[in-house]
């Protein structure tokens, strides 16, 4: 049975599933967006006596995060009738959702630390995201992307960091989503004419006290694992076609 989660005593069921990327990606958008809220909508699977899976759904863009016990028939036909642009999720629930994957990854983790470094400054002004944002070259409109990366640093879901040189923005890094003591890692880019200097390992030595997992592409696995991150799953995008 999948129950939609409508008030803060049922999102606490949800603190369950803090154990992998994707949990943690469901807990903090669930601190940023409440359910009272309506913008983005959360499940619980309950299969017999155990949880089974979560669900998040923010803009068509959703997050599972499963057991082994759930039952991904249901979860099929409810992402189905649900509707969605893509699914992130675990590789393996790839198969068993009996769908296709049209990305996948290593998802690495590097054990809390003490930040190695504090040379770094934060976003100020709609300016400084403005020159992230491109920096970024994310697709789509920068109205929402700033309102929705504003809204989840305010509430203490995500923190964003900055190295400037000669009043420019040159790179930057992200922890994307923050649960408790865990985060998720991204948004990591570095202007190409000041690449080679170590500012992206800078920036992301500089995130400690939080045990980091980072959904990495392959390319990049080797630039990470020189700073001490370790594979422990593997991720998959889904696109609805």
């Amino acid at each position: 049975m999948l129950k939609l989660i409508e008030n803060k005593e049922e999102a606490e069921l949800l603190e369950e599933f803090c154990e992998d990327s994707f949990g943690i990606n469901i807990l903090s958008m669930l601190k940023a967006y409440p359910p009272e809220m309506d913008i983005c909508r959360y499940w619980l699977q309950i299969t017999g006596d155990y949880m089974t899976a979560a669900v998040c759904s923010y803009e068509g863009e959703v997050v599972i995060s499963t057991t082994l016990k759930a039952d991904f028939e249901e979860l099929r036909e409810f992402l189905d009738a649900l509707g969605y642009n893509n699914i992130l999720c675990q590789a393996r629930d790839v198969v068993s959702l009996e769908m296709f994957a049209c990305g996948c990854g290593q998802v690495l983790r590097k054990e809390k630390t003490d930040s190695q470094n504090d040379a770094y400054e934060k976003p100020e002004t709609a300016s400084d995201y403005e020159e992230v944002y491109k920096l970024l070259d994310i697709k789509g409109e920068f109205d929402p992307w700033f309102t929705d990366i504003c809204r989840r640093i305010n509430c203490g879901t995500a923190d964003m960091r900055v190295i400037r040189k000669e009043g420019k923005i040159v790179a930057t890094a992200s922890l994307l989503h923050i649960a408790g003591d865990k985060a998720v890692l991204g948004a990591v880019a570095t202007d190409k004419e000041y690449r080679g200097q170590g500012l992206a390992t800078s920036l992301v030595n500089s995130f400690g006290g939080y045990t980091v997992y980072l959904r990495c592409l392959p390319a990049l696995n080797s630039f990470y694992e020189r700073m001490g991150y370790k594979c422990v799953d593997v991720w998959a995008e889904i696109k609805n076609r």
